[in-house]
């Protein structure tokens, strides 16, 4: 499928391939250390990393949710996002395939839906699956893997950072602004977050009280059965009035170390960002959005945390929904 149909955004701008696709690294922790599962393909026999094109409407972090279960039969959510890879499909296709890391808990039985696609999927420890990857190229994601394991960052909890969906223009509004609703778009945007965010399998919804915030998240909050917690000192006017106390709110969060999402307005971005720049390496907070907007309406900022005493984000990433 070609980039150009599929409304999903990833870094600092829409990916730009031929082909999209997406797949996970699943990993658990065996008796020797960390373990992978590869599946095996009949059709080209080899071993491989799961992963599939994108359909029309996906976002790439649900391709790989997809494509895993398809493939694996394991139900995932994803952790840090790995090397994507590049390659040239049918001699003038540029195929870009992008990867994140999936732990895996507990006993699980292998169950892929077409074993004429895949016949076999299989744990093996890192060495083993080493030399067992037909293409020599997949081994860079195992190296990042690995590479993250020796730093904890496997570990790592999404914080996920939402700038609500497209509103009612602020010039044209004659009403108390607390109350100013979503476009048909912003709403459009919302149902389409839900998708997206449910990728991490966070389960704490915070949003500003502000009605276009609380709308934006409303549609997963449906979906998960997960009720929304009001901040005030997300919304713009508590964020103007006091930075520090909603400063201190963000700090609270990273130290928490719980996979979370916060809903707030363009205005408070700012505050937030410069938050998120001292707990990350300088090479990671170049990452982050340096000019107004900063983030577009209905776009997702994820920070991957590392655990630990003092918080340290790994990576960022950035995604929109389709419509925007």
């Amino acid at each position: 499928m070609s980039a150009r149909s599929v409304g999903s955004a990833q870094a600092s701008s829409r990916v730009t391939a031929d082909v999209l696709a997406a797949g996970a690294l699943c990993w658990r922790k065996g008796d020797d250390g960390l373990e992978v599962a590869l599946i095996h393909r009949p059709r080209y026999n080899d071993w491989s990393w799961p992963k599939g094109k994108v359909e029309s409407g996906e976002t790439l972090p649900e391709t790989a949710i997809r494509e895993v279960k398809e493939e694996t039969g394991l139900d995932i959510t994803l952790g840090i996002p790995l090397p994507p890879a590049e390659y040239m499909v049918g001699g003038k296709n540029l195929k870009k395939v992008f990867y994140w890391s999936a732990q895996v808990k507990g006993e699980h039985t292998f169950a892929p839906m077409n074993r004429r696609e895949v016949d076999k999927v299989e744990w093996f420890p890192v060495g083993e699956a080493r030399t067992k990857l037909t293409s020599y190229a997949d081994r860079d994601q195992l190296d990042a893997l690995e590479k993250f394991d020796s730093t904890d960052a496997l570990r790592a909890w999404p914080l996920i950072l939402v700038r609500h969906g497209k509103a009612f223009p602020r010039a044209k509004w004659h009403e108390t602004e607390h109350v100013r609703p979503l476009l048909a778009l912003g709403t459009r945007q919302a149902m389409a977050l839900t998708g997206l965010l449910s990728a991490w399998g966070t389960k704490k919804l915070i949003s500003s009280p502000w009605k276009r915030c609380m709308a934006t998240l409303a549609p997963l909050s449906a979906a998960t059965g997960k009720s929304i917690r009001r901040a005030s000192c997300l919304s713009e006017k508590a964020s103007t009035a006091d930075p520090d106390k909603t400063s201190r709110f963000i700090e609270k969060l990273l130290e928490k170390g719980k996979p979370v999402i916060c809903c707030t307005h363009r205005p408070v971005l700012p505050l937030i960002l410069e938050i998120y720049a001292k707990h990350a390496p300088k090479r990671i907070a170049e990452k982050l959005p340096r000019e107004d907007p900063f983030l577009k309406p209905g776009e997702v900022l994820v920070a991957y945390v590392r655990p630990g005493a003092v918080p340290r984000i790994v990576e960022f990433e950035r995604f929109r929904p389709i419509d925007t």
